[in-house]
């Protein structure tokens, strides 16, 4: 006799198994929904998912994902769960990234003398596999014993942080094919080895919400990470790899800026002709650029497809992931405890209760610099389940203070009681909120 419900607990079958051949230069191209899991193991050869080589015989779990495992001489895969879509596809742009990779690799030999390795800015439309490439020459130079500097700019897609950010870290090992990049110091103990990535928030969801805000922090980023890279010659001969937001001719004048910033001296157009073309003319013989075509494996990300991938970096930024747990703290403050700012929106979306830093109406109508943050009164209807940076300045900091500062880490504010002036904060780690200043960015998240 069996209980109710667990009459078949020990007789349940496990999911089916399905063998793929992989041929040749070929790609095996597949997507998991966010409610669904997948696992995947090589069996025979060498395969690899965006320059990361797979572990035969050992099985990697997916969730969440759009990806593509390839095989440069064959392999056979296995592969087991809820796969929403997936077939193999013989026409790749692999080729192509390769002979990139290998062009980069002489301007690093070429480095031994000159200690200043290739600084590439990576640019194209949206879903075009900016990142991917990213991912691919950061791989691919690790895979060579370098430590390449990876900068990302694009703030809707979170690189060893959360979305909103801008951030910077050097590839010391090879990426989390799992996780899409990998772990950091505030996860604990991982598998691979983490990141302490630079990063700063901008908390906008398109560069053009505040585009004065957006390139003060390149110019902060790029500020941090040069130094940094003068400062460890290893990071410096290997290079740099910059992704970016979406961009064209129109951001020209924002693209020269992220080349002066970051001292970039390689140019790559991914599927864009004319991009390609027009900032030939315009940069003339300053950089380096580069044409490399679209893979054919590049989906369309819809919001929804987007929001769910921000919503999970946000909750294993504070829980972890089903390998690494984590047990987040809250707080409880009053209103008074916190100095809350937000990057200033000039369609002033915002409610009546943010004013504008030591200025009225007509101070601002008068000033012409332009104005990139402002402070938030807390009330439940600006602070209600809102993702805040908490910045290494303090809360009484000068505004100028508060534009240098880099993040000291996130916190969610999970509830705000209007009659008690009371906050409850969901932080990472136990102990008091630290008494630093906080943005506020266009980012929530809902427990």
């Amino acid at each position: 006799m069996s209980l109710p419900g667990l009459a078949n607990a020990d007789t349940s079958e496990k999911l089916a198994k399905e063998e793929v051949e992989i041929g040749a230069k070929s790609e095996w191209r597949f997507e998991v929904g966010f409610e669904d899991t997948a696992t995947v193991k090589v069996l025979e050869g060498i395969a690899e998912i965006f320059g990361t080589e797979l572990t035969n015989d050992y099985e990697y779990s997916f969730t969440g994902t759009k990806s593509a495992i390839y095989s440069h001489q064959g392999a056979k895969i296995e592969y087991s769960g809820n796969v929403s879509s997936e077939y193999t596809s013989e026409e790749t742009q692999m080729n192509a990234y390769i002979n990139l990779h290998f062009a980069l690799e002489n301007l690093r030999y070429e480095a031994a003398n000159t200690k200043k390795g290739p600084r590439v800015l990576i640019l194209g439309a949206k879903d075009s596999g900016k990142t991917t490439l990213a991912k691919i020459l950061a791989s691919y130079a690790n895979r060579m014993d370098h430590q390449p500097m990876v900068v990302n700019l694009n703030p809707n897609e979170g690189v060893y942080s959360i979305p909103g950010t801008l951030s910077a870290a050097p590839i010391s090992d090879i990426l989390d094919v799992e996780q899409g990049w990998g772990q950091t110091y505030t996860t604990g103990p991982t598998l691979l080895h983490p990141k302490q990535p630079n990063v700063r928030y901008y908390g906008l969801e398109t560069i053009d919400e505040n585009l004065g805000f957006y390139k003060h922090n390149v110019s902060r980023l790029g500020v941090t990470v040069c130094s940094r890279m003068e400062e460890d010659e290893e990071v410096n001969k290997s290079g740099m790899i910059v992704d970016t937001p979406p961009l064209n001719i129109k951001d020209a004048s924002l693209i020269e800026d992220i080349v002066s910033d970051f001292e970039i001296n390689v140019l790559c157009i991914v599927g864009n002709e004319r991009l390609y073309i027009d900032l030939k003319k315009r940069f003339k013989e300053k950089v380096t650029i580069v044409k490399v075509p679209k893979s054919g494996g590049c989906v369309e990300r819809d919001d929804a497809f987007t929001r769910q991938v921000q919503q999970k970096s946000i909750r294993e930024y504070f829980y972890g992931t089903s390998k690494t747990i984590l047990s987040p703290y809250t707080v409880h403050v009053d209103f008074t405890v916190v100095n809350v700012y937000k990057p200033y929106v000039e369609t002033n979306d915002y409610i009546s209760s943010v004013l504008p830093i030591g200025e009225d109406e007509s101070d601002e109508r008068d000033s012409k610099a332009p104005k990139l943050l402002e402070k938030v009164e807390p009330s439940s209807s600006t602070l209600q389940h809102c993702v805040v940076a908490i910045l290494q300045a303090g809360k009484n900091d000068d505004v100028d203070i508060l534009l240098r500062s880099g993040v000291l880490g996130f916190a969610v504010i999970t509830d705000v009681d209007d009659t008690k002036t009371k906050l409850r904060i969901l932080m990472p780690v136990p102990g008091r909120l630290p008494d630093n200043a906080m943005i506020l960015g266009a980012y929530r998240y809902f427990e």
